[in-house]
This record gives C-alpha cells, structure tokens and sequence, in this order.
C-alpha cells in the first residue's frame, strides 16, 4: 500500500504518531554550520519538468510528527539527466522508489537525491516516489488553541515534505491529509473527499487540475467553522477558526469575497486563475508577512481590517501568485501592483495593524511582503498618483499577465513600463518603512519631533510660533500648512521652520479662535503643540475630528498656573463629550487639581463608566491621593475584579504608590497564584520584580508554554529578560523553547534572552544551534548578537 497508513492498516491501525519502521530508514546527516540562503535560487537547474504531484500524509497536530509519501510525476527536459533532485530539510527518508523499483538515495544537506535506474532522454516520463517523516521546525506554525497551518515564507515547503518549493516549479496537485478526527482540515485545491480511516482519523483529499506553484502549497488543520458560496462554476471556501478573539460574520465576508472577486477578474480582465479559492480565517498571524498561496489566503485577526486582508488576498491569486516573484528581495512589483489594484477599487490606501511583534525585531528578506512594508507602499503611492504614473500603471497591468512568465522581479515591469510611457523606472523607490509594533499608528521612534509654542502678542494682533527641535531635527526648510480659524471661515497659508530652534511670527485678527497646523502627509513630522487656553477651549468645543478634541482637551492639563481651568474641565465633564475626551479631560484635570482635598469624587466617578480609556484615566488620577483609605480599597477591589489587563496594569500602577510594600506584595503574590490566563500574573511578576522581589520569577516560566497565547509568553520572557540574570537558567530555557517553540517571534525572544546573559556556554550551544534554525530574523539575531 503507497499511502502514509500503508503499515499502520497491517498493525491493527496503530495511532497516527507511531514512528514507521519500515528497515532502512535513513536519518539526514548532521548539517554543517553554514550560512543559511532565506531567499529562493533565482534560476534553479530543473533537469526534470514536474508535471504532477500526489502527497499523502498524516499530521499529528499534538507533537507535529508527520509521516508521509509523496509520488511525482516528470519529464526529462534534457537528455543525460539521471537524477531528481528534491529538498528535504531534516527528515527522515526511508524509501524511495523510480518507475516503481526501489533505488538508493542519498541525503545531502537538506537535499535528497534520487538517482534514474538509467540516464533520461529528453522528453520522458518518470514516476518518483518517496516515503519520509519528519517534526518540522519551521515551515508549519502552530497556536495556543492547537491550530496548525503552512508557513508561506521562502523554502518553507521543504520541511513537510520533500519538494523543489521554488516559484519556477508550478503542477497540478493531489493532496490526501490525514487528521485526528476531532480536527477539520483545508488544503490547497478543491474538496472531493472526506473519509473516515477508522475512529480517531478522518483523511481529506483536495485536488486541483491547475497548475499550483509549488512555494504556495498550503492547508490549516484545526476546529474550524466553514461556509461556502459558488462563483461561477469555481466555489469560495471559508474558515474560521472556533474560538475567535472577536466576532466574525462569515456570512458577510463571504459575500464580500464573492463581489470582490468579480471585480478583481473584471480589474485584471481575466478569470480567477485557480479551482477554489479557500479563505482561512486564523486568531494570531505567528509572525507571517505573505498572506496568500495558490487559491488559499490567510487572514489574521490582529492584522487589521478583515476586509482589507481579504481584497489583498484577493488580488494576490493574479499579482502575487499566478504572477509571482523569483526572490522576495526583488518583490516590490508585486507590491506596487496589489496597492494599485486595492487602490482602484476602493479609492483609499488602507494600511495594515503592527502589532504582536517582538520589539526590537531583525529586518530580514521577508519584510517586503510584511505590514510595514505595505504601509510605506500606500504613503509611497500617494507621489506616484501624483507624478501621473497611475495611468501607465493601470494601462499595463492587465496585458502583463499575458506578456510575462509567470516568474518576475522589477526590472521585467520596468520594462514594460518603459515601452508604454517612455519613462525609465528601473530603481525601486525608496520606501520610508515604519517598524512601530504597537499599533497600527504609523508614528515612529525615529520620526522627527517639535515643540511649537504658540505665544499671542498683548494687541492680539500677531502669534510667534517657536519651533524647538525635540527628537531629531531638519537642516533645510520644511513647510507645513497654517491654518487660521475665525468665526466667519478658515483662511490657509504655509509657514516654514529649519534647525533646533526657530521662530515664525504670523498675523492675526484679533477674533482669531484658533489657530492649526497641518503637516503633509510625506512629512514624518510629530509636533507638540503648546497653545493658548481659548484656543483650546475652542477646539475643544468645536473641533472638526475627534483626535483634535482629545488633543485639545488633554493639552488643557499643560496650563497647571491657572486654577481657572479646574472650573472649565468640570463643565465640560457635565456635558455629552466622547469616551476618549471624557478620559483626555479627566487626565488634564488630575494635572491641575494634584491630589487636592475634595477634588477625588470625579475620578472614583470615572471607576463606574463602561470605557475602558475613561477607567484608566480615573485610576491613574487617584494615584494623587496617597493618604486615603477609601480610595486605596476601592483601586484594590477593581484590580483584582477587572477582566482586562490594561486596567489591572493602570490598577497595580497605582497601588504601588498608594499601599505598603508589605500590602502590595501579598496582593500581588495572590494574583500571581490564582490567575490561569496568564496577562495578570505576568503584570503581577514584573510589578513585584520591579521592587526588586524576584522569589516570584519562576512562576513566571509556566506561562511560557504554547498553551498560552503570545502576549503572555512574550510578557513572560520579557520580564525574565529583564530580570532572571542566571545565565544556566537561561541556557535551559534555550534548549527546550528553542527546540519545541514553532512560533519564531518566540525564538527570536529567547534568542534575545541568551545574548542578555550570554557566557561561553551559551554562546556554544548558539552555535551549534545556529544551523538549525531556518527563520532568517531568528537567524540574524544569533549570529549578529554573539560576542
């Protein structure tokens, strides 16, 4: 029997995990330290045309054992060729087999080679088959809810099963996984069985008569909810996982992906190039940058806008898959084109969240598809409209698909664009990338910052602007748009600045209300304005944008010198103002009032409201009143009650100034031993570790296993990091996470760990590591950080 249960049938269907023992099985060798390649070979030597594949494969989701047998079939494309080269990244082979006849094999840093029983002559057929288990290390990734789905980075096929996965190589596919029977799966191609193998395995088989590429194989095995819509003769599948952080209409992105498709074939005026487009709708991105394969996209709940997401993926089966880049690092087109196409469509340039990163990450190859990089694209394109290169863009798009292999890198589009407009566009743009891993705000720490203080003259008639460079600063003029508000209408003008410290004096009416600068959008340019007090009240009562309202209402609390103020808050307080003003203006008045006798009844006030913003604002506000009894238990009482680590964060924040130490360590020792979840102890961990009691540390380890989701496990480590200086704790919790974390980010984090505390045996074990790991940021990270 050639499938993956052949043997298991013959021992009475043992369980999926038992390794097989078929005699001759041949473990790779122990791979030589070397410089991993994280990008794909540019012109790989294809001796053989692939033309078909068959996989059969069982996956045991708990420990990723996997065993498998895969059968190609080829075509010689040269005479002489006599052996078939596939990739295998640390399996175990343990036959192989030509035209149906065994044959040796050799494995050979991470390639596996398969000698012809006689040399090809051009043109002729040959089966290959290869039975292989393996644990892979990279390439699957795996979630705290026991999700496991297909890494789509470069060379990620190869260590799941033996492949050439390079984007020149494209075949029909026939995909049979077998799962444990409590899990679904969804795999590349289209559904045509499910079929129970016995009690405790269900197998799917999916099929696609389409040319797959074979870098874009993918499946996801875990407990999904599924719909499914037709779209002409092809269907739309798609999953979500069943315990999803938010709430998910499947039933409307459906329907979204139904229209979008439509037009996406209209916009590229061809029709969607695969069999089934099935879409994946996962809790956690687990680091990935490249959302999509052939017919399959992932989308992430803590990317961003599903919708978003999902027009990208959309777009991405033309540009991105069907016409697909040689090497990442020379990808940008791809980019460029998916950003035009969404722009098209939806006349706006969405951007995508950053957020459950590792700070500090390494760049690597795989940025160019990552949420930063996209981010850059949609500010870049807005010069590109408008230099009028939309119009040479749109034009050629289409045609392109025709015109060019399906594998491309800039210079084949340059040349395109050149034969249409004349204009010589071979150097990619430079991108400003902003790596900001806290939130979909594109501001970022290298981003230029001023201080303008706005200084009204005594006949009301000028205001000097004086511009104090605060972070950064520019050697040439810069100029931002003025804006000068009346009650009558706006009058705009520019005003322009240069160095550490420059002044501008404009004139003004006397009735002036306000007065606003606006920075262009190319400009990465952050101002802290310092305004007068009625230009703020103005703002704040009349601003057009909620952020100017809360920037108005918190800027108040920047004028401490006038007890007038106090009054004014409290007014508006009293009146109907949006959760994020209410929690601006609490904060300006916790500035004004400093902890003053009878001013604390507004703030335990802001304890009762349902905004989560308002409560912080109110518990950060009671940190003033020290001596209170009433407060200190009321603050306790929420932090320990409260749901949401932000507040229970807010809420130890300001216990810790408020209570004893003696009264603060066994509140915090308790939440350390009764929280499950994991975010409350690990704040609690840090908080006691921070007063320099660390006896609590090692409770911090239980939250680093994969049960847990990554914002625990990254606040675990992070506060390990910072505080367990034991360099053999460290080295021991390298060789378990290390080995068993299919999370990179995690990795990356550990690997952070060990260099912080790194000796001679720390830096030996990296080093011995160091070839084992095929994460290029994860990679980086060792061999630039060992001394």
């Amino acid at each position: 029997m050639s499938g993956i249960y052949g043997l298991s049938y013959f021992l009475k269907r043992k369980p999926l995990f038992i390794v097989l023992i078929l005699g001759g099985i041949l473990s790779a060798p122990a791979q030589a330290l070397f410089a991993q390649s994280f990008d794909y070979e540019r012109y790989p030597k294809l001796d053989f045309d692939f033309t078909h594949m068959q996989l059969e494969m069982g996956l045991q989701p708990q420990n990723m054992r996997m065993n498998g047998a895969v059968t190609y079939q080829v075509k010689a494309n040269i005479s002489g060729a006599d052996t078939v080269t596939l990739y295998a990244a640390h399996m175990e082979i343990s036959a192989a087999s030509v035209d149906g006849e065994r044959v040796e094999f050799q494995l050979k840093n991470d390639s596996l080679l398969i000698p012809l029983l006689e040399p090809a002559e051009r043109g002729q057929n040959h089966e290959i088959w290869v039975r292989y288990s393996t644990t892979p290390g990279f390439g699957l990734l795996k979630n705290n809810n026991g999700t496991v789905w297909t890494s789509q980075l470069p060379r990620a096929q190869r260590h799941w099963v033996p492949i050439l996965d390079n984007p020149h190589v494209a075949m029909p596919t026939d995909l049979k996984i077998s799962v444990p029977a409590e899990f679904t799966a969804w795999a590349t191609g289209r559904k045509v069985g499910e079929e129970a193998v016995n009690e405790e395995v269900t197998q799917y088989n999916f099929v696609s008569k389409t040319d797959i590429p074979a870098s874009e194989l993918a499946f996801a095995i875990g407990n999904f909810q599924s719909q499914s819509t037709t779209f002409g003769i092809k269907r739309i599948n798609m999953a979500v996982e069943q315990e999803p952080s938010g709430e998910v209409d499947l039933q409307q992105l459906l329907q979204q992906s139904y229209d979008w498709l439509g037009k996406v074939e209209t916009e590229m005026q061809s029709e969607f190039p695969y069999e089934r487009l099935n879409i994946v709708i996962m809790n956690d991105h687990g680091w990935e940058t490249k959302s999509w394969g052939g017919g399959t996209i992932f989308i992430y709940q803590n990317r961003g806008s599903l919708q978003h997401q999902l027009l990208r993926g959309i777009i991405g089966q033309w540009i991105g898959s069907s016409q697909r880049a040689a090497q990442w690092s020379e990808a940008d087109a791809i980019t460029l084109y998916q950003t035009l196409v969404q722009q098209s469509m939806t006349g706006s340039t969405p951007t995508l969240d950053v957020q459950d990163l590792p700070r500090q990450s390494t760049p690597s190859v795989y940025d160019v598809f990552g949420p930063e990089r996209w981010n850059a694209w949609q500010q870049q394109w807005l010069q590109w409209k408008e230099q009028s290169k939309a119009w040479m863009i749109s034009d050629t798009h289409p045609g392109m698909l025709e015109q060019l292999s399906p594998v491309v890198q800039w210079s084949d589009y340059a040349d395109l664009w050149y034969q249409k407009s004349g204009q010589p566009m071979f150097e990619i743009p430079r991108l400003t990338v902003a790596h900001d891993t806290s939130a979909a705000d594109t501001t970022v720490a290298d981003s230029v910052i001023y201080r303008v203080r706005y200084n009204r003259d005594l006949a009301g008639e000028s205001i000097t602007l004086g511009f104090e460079a605060v972070q950064g600063g520019y050697d040439e003029l810069k100029t931002l748009r003025l804006h000068k508000v009346y009650a009558e209408g706006i009058e705009t003008g520019e005003v322009t600045f240069t160095g550490l410290s420059d002044s501008v004096t404009v004139s003004v009416s006397p009735d002036i209300r306000t007065l606003r600068l606006e920075v262009p959008q190319e400009l990465r340019l952050g101002i802290e304005e310092h305004k007068p007090v009625p230009f703020l009240i103005y703002e704040l009562r009349n601003a057009e944008s909620l952020n100017q309202r809360v920037r108005a209402a918190r800027n108040l609390g920047k004028h401490t010198d006038n007890p007038d103020l106090q009054l004014a808050i409290v007014d508006a307080l009293e009146g109907n103002v949006e959760p994020d003003v209410r929690a601006a203006l609490l904060m300006s008045l916790a500035d004004i009032t400093r902890g003053a006798a009878g001013t604390e009844q507004l703030f335990l006030e802001a304890l009762q409201s349902e905004s989560r913003l308002v409560q912080k604002a109110g518990l950060k506000a009671l940190q003033n009143y020290p001596e209170s009894v009433e407060i200190q238990k009321r603050v306790r009482q929420m932090t320990a009650s409260t749901n949401h680590i932000a507040i229970f964060k807010q809420g130890i924040s300001v216990l810790s100034g408020i209570a004893t130490q003696e009264e603060l360590d066994a509140f915090l020792s308790e939440v350390a031993r009764r929280d499950t979840v994991g975010y409350r102890s690990v704040a609690a961990i840090r908080q006691l570790a921070s007063k320099g009691e660390t006896g609590m540390l090692t409770e911090a380890e239980r939250f680093l296993g994969g049960s847990y989701d990554y914002g625990v496990r990254q606040e675990a480590l992070e506060v390990l990091t910072e505080y367990d200086e034991n360099a053999q704790n460290w080295l021991q919790r390298g060789r378990e996470l290390l080995t068993e974390s299919r999370d990179p980010r995690i990795r990356f984090l550990v690997v952070r760990g060990l260099l912080q505390h790194q000796n001679s045996e720390i830096v030996s074990f990296l080093s011995e590591y160091l070839s084992d790991e095929y994460d290029a940021r994860v990679y980086r990270a060792i061999s630039e950080g060992m001394r």
